[in-house]
């Protein structure tokens, strides 16, 4: 019977010993909580140090010139300008708090920033990651990783804009408003935009000849794709001439060049050179892409099904 005893002790003793390990992996934590506060007190604006231990090191995109406290809200205040709104995104967020084999506390978390430019209230959308390293219940470290390059891009093609003579304005309004009428297929604001005898050539063919042939070459594309969208992904304006880098995407619900709708999506990259008048009216567009990834894209066979 004592020999029992004995053994109900022990293990008794081993799993209290067990019992008092702390958690090596966690995603519910007051660290954690900390972390979601520090998050939250960014979205609202309401900066606060003392989440921060006061020797906390913070490093953004870098692993040299650390902030102290007191420059972070320095560093996010300065960059508020630039945004009319910015926050991360409630959705998708994940976090996590990890014990080191060193013993030390760091909570990680994965989120999706996004952000208004003031100037011209283009959004932008960024992953983050961000880790902190506690100690005491303070943060004591902080790490923060994420890709600054689309913001960047985005503010100086806003500073080219900006910078822009008043032909070029109006050549880019004009390439604004052809872009909206695709996206809405809305043949007015296209015409209002184009010359009465406006030329477009698709890979050295000719597929308009006046503002009609353009409108009936949108209502192709639409009736197969009704949520065809036209997105520019780079512009340059040079003189009376415009060279646009842009992308097109759509599902087929309609028939298309005779073939029944596949229900399939297509994404087809492609070139133009635009020209313009004196008013910044488009005279003529040379547009080049490949079709065979559209029809590749939707299944057809070579040669295409009749």
């Amino acid at each position: 019977m004592k020999k029992y005893i004995i053994i109900g002790l022990a293990i008794a003793f081993i799993a209290a010993c067990e019992e008092k390990k702390p958690e090596r992996y966690t995603q519910e934590s007051p660290q954690i909580n900390t972390v979601k506060q520090l998050i939250g007190n960014y979205n609202k604006k309401t900066y606060d140090t003392s989440i921060y231990a006061d020797t906390s090191k913070t490093y953004y995109n870098s692993k040299e010139n650390p902030l102290s406290p007191e420059e972070v809200i320095a560093y996010h205040k300065e960059r508020d300008m630039a945004y009319s709104q910015r926050s991360f995104l409630d959705k998708d967020q994940e976090y996590e708090m990890v014990l080191t084999d060193d013993g030390e506390t760091w909570v990680n978390c994965w989120l999706d920033w996004q952000g208004t430019l003031a100037g011209n209230g283009q959004v932008v959308n960024i992953p983050i990651h961000l880790t902190y390293r506690f100690q005491d219940d303070k943060i004591v470290r902080e790490v923060g990783m994420w890709d600054p390059s689309a913001i960047m891009l985005a503010i100086q093609e806003m500073e080219m804009k900006n910078s822009m003579s008043a032909d070029e304005k109006a050549i880019q309004t004009t390439i604004d408003n052809v872009t909206k009428a695709w996206n809405a297929n809305d043949k007015d604001l296209m015409y209002a935009n184009l010359v009465k005898n406006v030329t477009r050539m698709a890979n050295g063919v000719t597929i308009a000849k006046k503002q009609s042939d353009y409108g009936d070459f949108m209502d192709i594309y639409h009736g197969a794709f009704p949520d065809f969208k036209v997105i520019l992904d780079k512009t340059v304006i040079d003189g009376n001439k415009a060279y646009l880098n842009w992308t097109c995407t759509g599902t087929n619900k309609g028939e298309f060049l005779g073939n029944p709708p596949t229900n399939k999506k297509i994404e087809t990259h492609g070139f133009s050179v635009w020209e313009f008048d004196i008013e910044g009216k488009a005279v003529r567009e040379d547009a080049f892409y490949d079709n065979l990834v559209v029809y590749e894209q939707l299944g057809y066979s070579r040669p295409m099904p009749k």
